[in-house]
């Protein structure tokens, strides 16, 4: 039963405060926070539970790790560029 641990409570380090175990599990569109197995693995067997209750495609996105913030940050600014070069946003919100 995918509900079998909803009343527990943990701090999120994420977002700082008490947060039971039912919003970890659906935070993303009914897919589970990406820190779940790292905050849980202490008070229940949350690996178990994810390999039960979820598809091969979000386990792989839990343990696979995010891209470096630089790397995010530098994609975002060329797409930016990109489209300020080619007429898609307002050219005077941005410096020249």
């Amino acid at each position: 039963m995918i509900t079998k641990y909803d009343d527990l409570d943990i701090r999120c380090p994420q977002l700082g405060h008490p947060l039971n175990f039912s919003y970890c599990r659906s935070t993303h569109n009914n897919t589970p926070c990406r820190n779940i197995l790292n905050c849980w693995f202490q008070r229940l067997p949350v690996e178990r539970f994810v390999q039960d209750h979820f598809p091969a495609g979000t386990i792989e996105k839990l343990t696979t790790p995010p891209r470096p913030k630089l790397q995010s940050l530098v994609e975002l600014i060329e797409k930016a560029q990109a489209a300020k070069k080619n007429g898609v946003i307002p050219c005077h919100d941005m410096k020249q």
